[in-house]
């Protein structure tokens, strides 16, 4: 029986964190998702939020992007569009980036791309201000 897991977090840009947890809680998409080594094998779709890996040097809080999570019994690999330290959140730059997406909301036409893609800035934001 496996006492950590072995993590990794992922953008397009670079390998964020490569490491063992004892525990992870992930933003999936309907809702927080705790994750203890020997859990079943799933693949499940994140929401933008705060991802916490509890490690031998304490808890550690990222907030990530949209993307994905692959969950096995003795790892964790997360495909994400954005991650940051929470520690590392500009709050002014998150509630600008707010007030811009929701701007755009406003003006934005139903069923649009346009639309998605505030959606999603929106949901980033919020994230990055919860954190």
């Amino acid at each position: 029986m496996a006492t950590t897991l072995d993590v990794k977090i992922v953008t397009p840009e670079k390998r964020v964190f490569d490491g063992q947890a004892s525990e992870i809680v992930l933003p999936a998409w309907e809702g927080e998702l705790g994750v203890y080594p020997d859990h079943d094998s799933l693949l499940t779709l994140l929401r933008s939020g705060s991802c916490k890996l509890v490690t031998a040097s304490g808890v550690q809080t990222w907030v990530v992007g949209r993307g994905f999570a692959e969950i096995g019994g003795s790892s964790v690999t997360i495909l994400t569009s954005s991650c940051v330290a929470a520690s590392e959140v500009d709050k002014a730059k998150a509630q600008a980036d707010l007030t811009a997406a929701e701007a755009e909301l406003g003006g934005a036409e139903f069923g649009s791309e346009k639309l998605r893609q505030a959606q999603i800035m929106a949901e980033n934001a919020r994230a990055r201000l919860d954190a």
